[in-house]
């Protein structure tokens, strides 16, 4: 598989991408790349990009544009991840595995059962953990092919983010209470036209209080389980957004 870097849009708009830092040293020092040898960019809105590298400096190398095109996003409805926080690297392990699955937006949300403490130190701290899961999305895409990343939204309340679920998207709570009806059953419920989008609210490791099921409720969203076990929340995030996969035809 050829090399893959993410890079802005408006590096990607140049004839020449300069590459510094992190990128430099992954090419020339991890993969020690020469002169000659080529590197797929991408922008992550859907354009990719063959380039060559033409230059190499101690601190710089360039990449020459040979070939530019428009990654096709896949026949399917959009999917939007609403995911309840957790303690640890749990967050970003779900952001990597939702990213490698095709989500398209990923919006973190507080619930009642679970308010990590980094979130507690104020804005700061806030705005550097989305960075990082910005990043982890796009390295999540470099590795799995996309040439999208996905948009990490800023973190929200659970009733906030529900109330501000399209309303043309089929929206779907996973909660262990509804453990009679799956998300095969969702999908096939008569409705006037297929849905271009899809939401998908995973609660934290408490779960969801009976509230908050109401609430989303109301704002549309159909309660729905994933069988007799109870998963923890990464492991739910990854089984649900897997199954809609493949029901959507994007996996097997």
């Amino acid at each position: 598989m050829a090399t893959r870097l993410f890079v802005s849009p408006e590096q990607l708009a140049a004839e020449v991408v300069v590459l510094t830092e992190e990128d430099h040293r992954y090419l020339t020092r991890v993969l020690r790349m020469v002169i000659g040898d080529e590197v797929t960019v991408f922008d992550g809105i859907g354009v990719e990009a063959t380039t060559k590298i033409i230059r190499i400096g101690p601190r710089a190398l360039e990449l020459k544009v040979e070939e530019r095109h428009l990654v096709t996003a896949p026949d399917r409805p959009e999917l939007s991840l609403i995911q309840g926080l957790a303690k640890g690297d749990k967050f970003d392990f779900v952001v990597q595995k939702a990213t490698e699955l095709g989500v398209g937006r990923i919006t973190p949300v507080t619930t009642a059962r679970a308010i990590p403490r980094p979130f507690e130190a104020g804005a700061t701290r806030a705005i550097g953990r989305r960075a990082r899961w910005q990043k982890i999305a796009r390295e999540a895409s470099r590795q799995s092919g996309r040439a999208d990343v996905p948009e990490i939204e800023p973190v929200s309340k659970l009733e906030h983010a529900v109330q501000a679920a399209p309303k043309d998207a089929l929206k779907i709570m996973l909660w262990e209470g509804a453990r009679q009806f799956g998300l095969r059953a969702a999908l096939e419920e008569p409705r006037e036209e297929k849905p271009k989008r899809i939401v998908l609210v995973v609660g934290p490791e408490g779960g969801f209080t009976t509230a908050e099921v109401e609430v989303a409720r109301e704002a549309g969203f159909l309660a729905v389980g994933l069988g007799p076990r109870v998963l923890r929340t990464e492991t739910a995030a990854l089984v649900g957004l897997s199954i809609l996969g493949y029901l959507l035809g994007d996996l097997g």
